[in-house]
């Protein structure tokens, strides 16, 4: 069942209909435009995602030193 599927999706991939279709060159750079933006978006996001977890993990830290004074002498 499965081999008939994939030699289905093989044919399909070899021999495609001829489409209709027309992309005008502005096409190219709108899909670099959302290429970059989404590089630097996940880029900011993952960068945000890092300092709100270095906070949450410093405070933490900070939490445990000052509720013991004493141990810490």
């Amino acid at each position: 069942m499965i081999k008939i599927f994939l030699y289905c999706v093989l044919l399909f991939l070899l021999f495609p209909k001829p489409a209709q279709a027309y992309l005008d060159p502005g096409t190219g750079s709108y899909v670099f435009q959302l290429l970059v933006a989404g590089l630097l978006g996940s880029l900011f996001f993952l960068k945000s995602a890092v300092k709100k977890i270095k906070k949450l993990i410093s405070e933490k830290f900070t939490q445990k030193i000052s509720e013991n004074p004493d141990e810490n002498k």
